[in-house]
Order: C-alpha cells, then sequence, then structure tokens
C-alpha cells in the first residue's frame, strides 16, 4: 500500500482508518494566522484569519473570499488586546446559525446570515479572556475553551475579563466551567457519539488530552499525555491533534498511530466534503486540504 511522504506511521493499526496515498492540496498562502475551520452543507468551508479580524470562505480549486469583516472584534473595543484580536473557533448550531469565538470581543457570538450578535457573553458579569475553540452537541450544548491568548502579553487581565482560564459548558441560557486545570485550554471536539467531550491544551507543559462525560461533565479519564492546538475525532473514535509537529492521530487508547507532516504548523483542522472524509487543515499562512483522508 502506497503511503505519502509525508506521512510518518507509528502503528499498523492506522491503515484501517486512513488512506495513506493522499494527496495534499494548498488551497492559499496569503493568511496571516488561519484558525477556526468549519465546513458549510453547500460546498464550502469556512475559517478565520485571526489578526485579520476576518473569516473567509474557500472551496477547491476557488480562490478565498471575505465571509465576514470585524468577526471577532467590534469597532471602538477598548480592552487590552494582543495582535489576535479577530474570531478564532466556528461551529454551526442545529438551526443553521454560525457560532463564533470572539477574541476582541471575549464572547461567542451567533451569525445568522444577516448580522451578528452576542450569544454567550459573559460570566460573572465580565466578557470572557479570548474564546478560542468551540463544538456544539446535538441537544444544544456549546462546549468552548477561554485562554488569554487574545489578551494583551497573552495573560490573564480579571478587570477586563476572568481570573481564570477555563472550558465551559453553556447549554439553555446556563453555563458552567468544565475545567480549569489548563492555563491555555485549547482544542474541544465531540466524540462521534457525544458521550464524550475531549479536550487540550497547546502548551507542552500541560501535555493532556482528557476525556470529559458530555452529560455529567465530569472527568472520565487522561487518554494521553500529548499536547495541541485543534482537536478532532473521527467517526473510528480516533482523536487528529495539530501541534508543531503535524497532525499527530492517535486512537481511542491514547497511542500514536501516524503523523501527517506539513509545511507549517497546523492551528487546527475539520472534516468536509460531500462525504464528510475529507480533512481541511489551517496552518498560519496557509490552507491545505486532504481528500477522502479518512477510510469510509
Amino acid at each position: 500500500m502506497p503511503i505519502h511522504p509525508a506521512i510518518t506511521i507509528y502503528d499498523e493499526s492506522v491503515h484501517q482508518f486512513i488512506n495513506t496515498a493522499i494527496e495534499i492540496k494548498k488551497l492559499d498562502d496569503s493568511c496571516r494566522f488561519s484558525e477556526g475551520p468549519v465546513w458549510n452543507g453547500d460546498g464550502f468551508y469556512l475559517f478565520s484569519d485571526i489578526p485579520q479580524n476576518v473569516i473567509y470562505k474557500i472551496a477547491a480549486g476557488k480562490t478565498k473570499e471575505v465571509y465576514l469583516a470585524e468577526s471577532g472584534c467590534s469597532p471602538g473595543n477598548t480592552r487590552a488586546l494582543a495582535e489576535q484580536i479577530g474570531s478564532n473557533g466556528l461551529a454551526y448550531d442545529s438551526a443553521g446559525n454560525l457560532l463564533i469565538c470572539q477574541h476582541g470581543n471575549g464572547a461567542i457570538a451567533l451569525y445568522n446570515g444577516t448580522f451578528s450578535k452576542p450569544h454567550i457573553a459573559e460570566h460573572a458579569g465580565k466578557p470572557f479572556n479570548s474564546p478560542n475553540d468551540l463544538v456544539v452537541h446535538s441537544n444544544g450544548s456549546v462546549f468552548f475553551s477561554d485562554p488569554p491568548y487574545g489578551l494583551k502579553d497573552q495573560k490573564l487581565n480579571p478587570e477586563q475579563g476572568q481570573e481564570k482560564a477555563s472550558i465551559y459548558c453553556w447549554k439553555d441560557g446556563a453555563l458552567n466551567v468544565v475545567a480549569d486545570r489548563y492555563l491555555f485550554p485549547n482544542g474541544v471536539c465531540l466524540s462521534p457519539d457525544e458521550k464524550s467531550v475531549f479536550t487540550c491544551s497547546n502548551k507542552p507543559f500541560e501535555a493532556a488530552v482528557l476525556e470529559w462525560d458530555s452529560e455529567t461533565l465530569e472527568l472520565k479519564r487522561q487518554v494521553a499525555a500529548e499536547n495541541g492546538d485543534g482537536l478532532k475525532s473521527d467517526r473510528f473514535r480516533n482523536l487528529y491533534l495539530c501541534n508543531k509537529d503535524g497532525i499527530l492521530i492517535l486512537n481511542s487508547d491514547g497511542k500514536r498511530l501516524a503523523l501527517i507532516k506539513l509545511e507549517t504548523v497546523p492551528a487546527n483542522c475539520c472534516w468536509g466534503g460531500s462525504c464528510g472524509r475529507d480533512l481541511l487543515i489551517t496552518a498560519r499562512e496557509n490552507i491545505f486540504l486532504i481528500p477522502d483522508l479518512q477510510r469510509a
């Protein structure tokens, strides 16, 4: 079975889950810092360019175009922020609304195709730090991470935000802290059956992929001592971590299966395409697409 030179195999079982004779397509190379991709069923992807404060729309064979300007930081914002002022993670709810992690505004916004409005805007009377990544459960729960990456010097500022960096669960107007053990919480994703939420940090000093019960919010276990930025699951319950080395694939027991190396460091990824098996990757200035990576 042919193996693309960008793939390092750690465990032969990975052949059950991914195609190794892949093609890595570069869709764009003109971003400043791309993040938070999501697939739209109408046949295109959206992603954030955080410093540009823009959400872009892109599809294979087409040039990216602005989908939503001022996507993460509204005019007149007076918070002490870093360069990363814009939107980050993106996800659709069951009604087809786009939920947007907003660094500058310190909120989760809802965009219904016409206008954007605050959706999850505060905790204990203050904005969030800089919501980073999110995932939406079919029961309406929204899980999101809130590190200080968008704040000045990437440091917490309790006067303008939260005292801690946390991972939250919002449902029906109620907000609960899932975890505050990470100093820099980052990737969040659901298991295929939605019974578990997986979380990670991008910092090597807190390398821990954790699994939480999506209903009780209780910690189930540490899956692996790995760190990652974006985090996704496939239908086989394998995890895909975006880290400094590339896309690291772990099985459900946290065992390393393979690594896909890229030209630039990936920040996040998402499944898409008509069959949901293509992987789009946001990697700094680049946008990569790997068609048919996941096996049918």
